[in-house]
């Protein structure tokens, strides 16, 4: 069933959304596939459990048209929307009773002498155990299982922090905030919302309102400088764009004393941009004025801004 999903995190959310349908809870089975298919759209084993359900025979149809439209060959969602087209019900068509069971004849007795027998024979012919790429990624999607082990707290559904128009079973398991599947992000110490997670990375970001003054002051003239030279370089300014924005941010980095901040890469990358303007203005104003031949002046410098804002920015990071 989970062939056709490639994700372990959407595999590990469908085996407890299977789980939870399984146990009669039909609320949080319901929306549990939703989160699902909303992530991971192309889930056709999801699309085929929302199907199962739902209330409404005209969403078990779409959700089962769904799934065949993602995958033709999907047995489950061509029996589900045959029995549904007959009148038959999905859930009764894709779990059928099971037979009853043939009593079994009581076993003989095993005497101690023939049990060593076949240990001995079963430890013969054992082969050893190779571990596979698939044990591999059982034992990943386990761990995914056991991140996510509790999210699904109730069977009443709770509503996003964020989006209160969505429904969820997940928590952000630092403070317990409810969170869509949008909302959410995996961490080494399992899933936590974005606030959360902000709040963890602003502890690495230590910039003042003074360094932030301190980088506007010294990225902007050093932009408008780097600007200049790459007006009259042509060409070159592939070459010169990423060292010169590459420079300029290592500049402010060291004058700030290596604080970081979280706005600082976007700082020296706006220094940047407007040092490369500034170059330009004799250009745009010779096109203002009618001199249309202006514009192949602005075809170096624009390629300059482009490297070395992207340059300054990452630098900054």
């Amino acid at each position: 069933m989970f062939m056709s999903v490639s994700s372990p995190r959407i595999r590990v959310l469908l085996r407890q959304a299977n789980r939870v349908a399984a146990s009669g809870k039909r609320v949080a089975a319901e929306n549990l596939y939703r989160q699902i298919v909303e992530e991971a759209p192309d889930a056709a084993p999801a699309w085929v459990g929302l199907a199962k359900v739902v209330l409404d025979p005209a969403e078990q149809e779409a959700a089962l048209e769904r799934a065949l439209m993602i995958d033709p060959n999907n047995a489950d969602a061509k029996i589900g929307l045959t029995a549904l087209r007959n009148g038959q019900s999905v859930v009764e068509a894709l779990n059928p009773e099971p037979e009853p069971a043939e009593k079994a004849a009581e076993p003989e007795p095993v005497t101690t002498a023939a049990r060593f027998d076949s240990v001995q024979s079963r430890a013969e012919t054992a082969e050893p155990v190779v571990e596979t790429a698939d044990e591999g990624l059982k034992a990943a999607e386990q761990g995914l299982e056991e991140q996510l082990e509790g999210a699904v707290v109730t069977e009443e559904a709770l509503r996003c922090a964020n989006h209160p128009n969505r429904l969820t079973h997940l928590r952000c398991n630092k403070c317990g905030k409810p969170v869509c599947a949008k909302c959410v992000r995996p961490t080494p110490v399992g899933y936590r919302c974005k606030s959360c997670i902000r709040e963890h990375e602003d502890v690495f970001y230590t910039a003042t309102a003074v360094d932030y003054l301190i980088a506007a002051v010294i990225a902007l003239p050093l932009g408008v400088v780097s600007g200049f030279i790459a007006g009259r370089l042509g060409f070159l300014v592939i070459f010169f764009a990423a060292f010169a924005g590459s420079v300029i941010a290592r500049i402010v980095h060291r004058l700030i004393g290596r604080r970081r901040g979280r706005w600082m890469p976007f700082l020296v990358a706006a220094a940047v941009v407007i040092g490369g303007i500034v170059p330009l203005l004799p250009f745009l104003l010779a096109f203002l004025l009618g001199n249309a031949s202006g514009l192949i002046g602005l075809i170096w410098p624009a390629i300059y801004i482009v490297i070395a804002t992207s340059a300054a920015f990452y630098q900054m990071k």
